[in-house]
């Protein structure tokens, strides 16, 4: 992002680099920015996208979403720990919560959680089954009135439909010295290098934004927001997820149905350490004044 002032509207010269199904990966020649064209408006782009299909058809998305229950809350525990080396527990808003496991970890380490979740569904559960705050609805548009000491933006900084306007919104929602937290995918990984066009992170339309270290932090640090600090999270993974991932990359072909059946009933319910290093958090920080 280093000379280009905004991503929706940069006029800079782009290079189209390859397709996936219907869409064209681009990258501007200017800041390296990397993304694809969505040619539906905002609303109906988030809908199509994520709709109950997306957390329990599999492919792009989740074979069972609510699978994930204990790994996402485990997650949003190391996060909390994580966090607070850098501050104490306050007002927390996770943008894309979906059933707010993960915002439920962050609730047991003393957070005021609140959320935004597109999806009706998911929305209702965590708000039912952990008595948490998550409006239905994007941050694009979101018009809250409370002040976070805290925003989470846990792998869903890529899937932005307007960035721009998102992370405005993360500025003007955040009390003066208060923090962002990111964990996204590195397209410059060794991994997303080797794999190219068949890394696992490219699967427009859902996601549209590809960040390397570099354009991440300046695509923040435009929109003051300023780097803290990183590293790479312990994730882990359900078995079936990642077996429905490699199957929507590969190919049809004769017994792949019945392989990758046999693979998710044998091992769908077990989990793993994630191996890659192209998973990454990040933390910025809104100047206190």
């Amino acid at each position: 992002m280093k000379d280009c002032s905004s991503v929706n509207d940069c006029l800079s010269p782009k290079t189209a680099l390859f397709t996936k199904g219907l869409y064209t990966v681009f990258e501007c020649s200017k800041c390296g920015h990397r993304y694809t064209r969505i040619s539906d408006d905002t609303m109906l782009h988030i809908s199509k996208t994520y709709s109950d299909a997306y957390f329990f058809d599999g492919k792009d998305g989740y074979p069972n979403y609510l699978d994930e229950e204990e790994i996402l809350i485990n997650q949003g525990i190391r996060y909390a720990k994580l966090i607070s080396k850098f501050k104490i527990p306050g007002k927390i808003l996770d943008v894309g919560c979906a059933a707010g496991f993960a915002l439920n970890g962050f609730k047991l380490q003393g957070w005021e959680c609140s959320g935004i979740e597109p999806n009706k569904s998911m929305a209702e559960f965590g708000n039912k089954k952990f008595d948490l705050n998550i409006e239905v609805g994007n941050l694009e548009s979101f018009n809250g009135n409370d002040k976070y000491d805290l925003i989470t933006l846990i792998q869903v900084i890529g899937h932005f439909h307007n960035i721009d306007q998102a992370l405005e919104n993360v500025f003007n929602l955040l009390k003066p010295g208060g923090m962002v937290l990111v964990e996204s995918w590195d397209r410059n990984s060794w991994i997303a290098r080797l794999l190219g066009k068949y890394w696992h992170e490219y699967s427009p339309p859902s996601v549209i934004h590809w960040f390397s270290d570099d354009s991440l932090r300046e695509l923040f640090r435009q929109h003051q927001l300023f780097f803290v600090d990183k590293g790479y999270p312990k994730k882990q993974i359900n078995l079936k997820h990642a077996i429905s991932l490699i199957d929507s990359m590969i190919p049809d072909i004769i017994g792949k149905k019945r392989i990758f059946n046999f693979f998710t009933e044998k091992l769908g319910h077990s989990t793993l350490n994630y191996p890659f290093s192209d998973l990454k958090w990040y933390v910025f920080r809104k100047e206190a004044k």
